[in-house]
């Protein structure tokens, strides 16, 4: 039983990272591709992108979380959320690269977004 519980657990945690990372990444590579000169000057990231990027984050750490609820269901939702939004914020803050890119402000904005974004997710999908 312990097994079964746990495995869904991982899978949810997994299920909710992978939607939100992977909608990130593709908002990025899409946003590049429109318009290279939105996102940098200079090989640094443009002030505009980072805000833009920090409201992305939002959206897809909520599609996250929402995507984790579906998968856990009402069982664990006080495991599997907090877990998913420290995981999210955990993997920001230990990206040393994007984090100098990003500056303080910027990373504390896409922290307080991640922990935001799973709770609206995990709202979304457990209150209807």
């Amino acid at each position: 039983m312990l097994i079964i519980v746990v495995s869904y657990i991982a899978l949810a945690l997994f299920v909710g990272y992978a939607v939100a990372v992977g909608l990130a990444m593709a908002a990025a590579f899409g946003i590049t591709a429109a318009s290279r000169d939105f996102v940098v000057k200079d090989h640094r990231i443009r002030a505009p992108y980072k805000y833009t990027q920090d409201a992305v984050w939002l959206v897809c750490t909520t599609a996250g979380g929402y995507a984790a609820a579906l998968v856990n269901g009402d069982t664990y939702r006080w495991i599997v959320g907090p877990g998913l939004a420290l995981m999210l914020v955990g993997i920001l803050w230990f990206n040393a690269w994007e984090m100098r890119q990003r500056g303080l402000g910027h990373q504390i904005s896409m922290s307080l977004g991640s922990m935001a974004g799973v709770t609206a997710g995990f709202l979304l999908r457990l209150h209807r």
